[in-house]
């Protein structure tokens, strides 16, 4: 599983987190897992979810706390997808017709969404079910931006990614969209 790193080194320096996607099927896996001690992890606003073993709400403005968050792009297209996925398990997926232009939400289905937490882990899993009219059977040619928004009880936030291309934090940045599927 991939690593996200810290927009900034200083932040957070006692977590580490990974994402991964697969996708089959016109469905797309997510996968975030976050490590630490407990204290570090203890200090992350990680609410639980808001109906266990469900999936939460459609929300707007997931990202101004803890966020999951997954870019998804057909190569060489200015289009892109936004999926957030909250811990409370609330949850949208978005539509840019170009970075950062012509936001729309996106009608699917909410998606399958599961999490764990123990002393020293966090762990949040989502199975989304594409709209097909929307986004091919074969995602194989795409890229994806693997991200999560970090927030701390004390009011600071953590930006990661697998790449920061930019001068600062902004996972919109298709440059920062190097994540390949395979099938």
């Amino acid at each position: 599983m991939p690593r996200l790193y810290p927009f900034t080194a200083a932040s957070f320096a006692a977590i580490e987190l990974r994402a991964s996607a697969t996708s089959s099927a016109g469905k797309l896996a997510l996968s975030f897992s976050l490590t630490g001690d407990q204290a570090a992890l203890a200090k992350l606003v990680l609410p639980p979810p808001a109906v266990p073993d469900a999936c939460g709400q459609r929300r707007d403005h997931l990202w101004q706390s803890t966020c999951w968050e997954c870019f998804v792009a057909e190569a060489n297209a200015p289009g892109y997808f936004e999926i957030n996925l909250s811990p409370t398990h609330h949850w949208n997926i978005y539509h840019f017709t170009s970075y950062r232009q012509g936001m729309s939400a996106v009608f699917a289905p909410p998606p399958i969404i599961h999490s764990r937490r123990g002393d020293s882990f966090y762990q949040l899993d989502a199975l989304i079910t594409l709209p097909l009219t929307e986004y091919p059977a074969n995602l194989t040619n795409w890229r994806l931006g693997l991200s999560a928004v970090l927030a701390g009880a004390d009011g600071e936030t953590g930006y990661f990614a697998l790449s920061h291309p930019g001068e600062k934090p902004d996972f919109h940045h298709v440059d920062g969209f190097i994540f390949r599927l395979s099938q």
